[in-house]
């Protein structure tokens, strides 16, 4: 096998290149892996917990807004019973928040099954390139200096007399 190389600098440059790329693919590797957690932790921990309060809180206003709607219901004025529309309204906005925050209970449940699972994927991947960077990437740059190496120590070999 002939080898036609004109410029070992283009192979030291190419190293040099290769050392650049792996570290600044090693910390985006590292960054997507913290961006991923994060977001998992999010949807696992932080809305679950978010959803929660705003389900007791709509429950709450079910049951002030439901007093206030019975309230309103037995009261006479003038010996006529007051209509208690906005009272109607505020309990109806109540009922619908309250089963709002439920479906967003649910919703986030479902959510973080998937992305669990979508998280596991991507964190293999990311293992996978992980090794990648670490171990075919030093060796490929070891072989690059060895290469230029030897074929530095070659073309300071005189060429051999003729006869």
């Amino acid at each position: 096998m002939a080898a036609n190389v004109r410029n070992i600098e283009a192979i030291r440059e190419f190293r040099a290149s290769l050392i650049v790329f792996m570290d600044d693919a090693v910390a985006a590797v590292d960054s997507m892996a913290r961006e991923a957690q994060r977001a998992l932790a999010w949807i696992e921990q932080d809305r679950p917990h978010y959803w929660e309060a705003q389900t007791r809180r709509a429950f709450d206003q079910v049951g002030a807004t439901r007093t206030a709607y019975e309230t309103c219901r037995m009261r006479t004025v003038a010996g006529r019973r007051s209509s208690c529309i906005e009272e109607k309204q505020a309990f109806e906005k109540a009922k619908r928040r309250l089963e709002f925050c439920h479906g967003q209970k649910e919703r986030v449940q479902r959510w973080a099954v998937k992305t669990l699972r979508e998280s596991d994927e991507f964190r293999t991947r990311l293992s996978r390139m992980r090794r990648l960077l670490e171990s075919d990437v030093p060796k490929a740059i070891a072989l690059l200096q060895e290469t230029a190496e030897i074929l530095e120590s070659y073309a300071h070999i005189a060429p051999p007399e003729s006869d």
